[in-house]
């Protein structure tokens, strides 16, 4: 199959960051692999076209309105519909002599609202998130741009030729508010094929025993619940240090999330370190070195993140109630907080920190164990099939 992926993000030269960049990469890798020829259309800075191994990228530029600060939003909004139609008329022409079998669209940002309704390719959409739950997470309250916006991104899920979602948690989110349910598929454990570069490791994290937050810095992801019960965790644990890694989303009213964590943990500043995105090369080590990840999401979609740090056998601290416990057996391969109770998630944090070498070494080879267990069920064999129906379906209403 000729397969196009339309995203409004992918992993480029200069960004490395984002779990949907990361997801459509290992996809596309697995299903190159598999003989299928994926090809990515991607919001960018420029236009371009290049090889990413067996993966065909077309960059395509992105329209950016400036305007007055009061209509920021409705901009926005209305960027978000040209860059829709961009990415349409580069999949036409790309369709007209390479025809596609099938597209796959993002939710986020609705990159593929401008294809649903052809009679030329089935477009399926891959749900990440439900955006009004990701909007109320981070703590900010819709306006009238915000509902288009969201709009847009919810029709693309309602009325694309079939939808699918990688968590139960957000396929029961559409099915309650919207009464539709996307099928569920999971995204596949493989960590892209990289050379390790332990450079950064050693040069800043080699004597350190550490806890490991690697994400979007935001409410989303829980990290003001993080900055709350840090100072109890460092009073009991001294030799230890709290490292971030990621893009700093911030807080609602535009504080940045680590001045906000440093704020609050000022007399552990020795001991808290952050660092922007890291390409995977020198991300890799530093999660397999971490005694454990923590992950205190409020809200999620069978994260990326956590998917790689069960991938290198570290176990993660992560929440119910936000997909996270569809990938955790809480003691067994990680440990799950109450969502948004900061005292549950100190309570977890110190069940990791107080288990023995014995009991460390047992929940690697249980997560080891499980990882072996998800690539039997053959994921991306899953959504080849998923791909194929879909495409039988739209043939035979045509």
């Amino acid at each position: 199959m000729r397969i196009g992926f339309v995203t409004p993000e992918y992993v480029l030269p200069d960004r490395w960051d984002g779990g949907l960049a990361n997801y459509l990469r290992k996809v596309g890798v697995s299903l190159a692999a598999r003989g299928h020829a994926p090809a990515v259309f991607v919001l960018s800075q420029r236009d371009a076209q290049w090889q990413d191994g067996q993966i065909t990228i077309y960059e395509v530029k992105k329209v950016e309105i400036q305007g007055r600060a009061k209509f920021r939003g409705f901009h926005r909004v209305l960027a978000q519909y040209l860059n829709a139609r961009r990415l349409a008329t580069a999949v036409w022409r790309i369709h007209r002599a390479k025809p596609l079998d099938i597209v796959q669209a993002s939710s986020y940002m609705a990159p593929g609202y401008k294809l649903l309704g052809n009679d030329r390719i089935p477009i399926v959409c891959r749900v990440s998130s439900y955006t009004p739950m990701l909007r109320s997470a981070f703590g900010t309250q819709r306006n009238s741009a915000a509902y288009l916006s969201d709009w847009l991104e919810i029709r693309q899920v309602l009325d694309a030729d079939a939808s699918f979602a990688p968590s139960r948690f957000v396929a029961n989110t559409y099915e309650r508010v919207e009464g539709f349910q996307p099928k569920v598929i999971r995204s596949p454990l493989s960590l892209p094929n990289v050379e390790l570069d332990p450079s950064f490791y050693h040069a800043h994290l080699d004597d350190k025993a550490y806890l490991l937050f690697f994400g979007t810095l935001s409410r989303i992801k829980g990290v003001d619940l993080l900055a709350k019960v840090i100072p109890k965790i460092l009073r009991w644990h001294t030799a230890l240090s709290i490292v971030f890694i990621g893009r700093d989303d911030g807080l609602p009213g535009g504080q940045k999330m680590f001045d906000y964590i440093s704020a609050e943990c000022h007399s552990f500043a020795h001991k808290l370190h952050y660092w922007p995105p890291l390409p995977k090369d020198q991300l890799y080590p530093i999660i397999a070195n971490a005694i454990g990840i923590v992950m205190p999401s409020r809200v999620d979609n069978y994260p990326n993140a956590c998917l790689e740090a069960q991938s290198l056998g570290v176990p993660v601290v992560g929440t119910d109630s936000s997909s996270l416990e569809e990938m955790i057996v809480d003691g067994e391969t990680g440990f799950l907080a109450t969502n948004g109770d900061s005292k549950s998630l100190c309570e977890e944090i110190e069940r990791l920190l107080d288990l023995s070498a014995a009991q460390s070494e047992q929940m690697r080879k249980n997560i080891l164990a499980a990882n072996q267990a998800i690539r039997r069920e053959d994921r991306v064999g899953q959504l080849t099939v998923f791909y194929q129906e879909t495409i039988d379906s739209f043939h035979t209403r045509a």
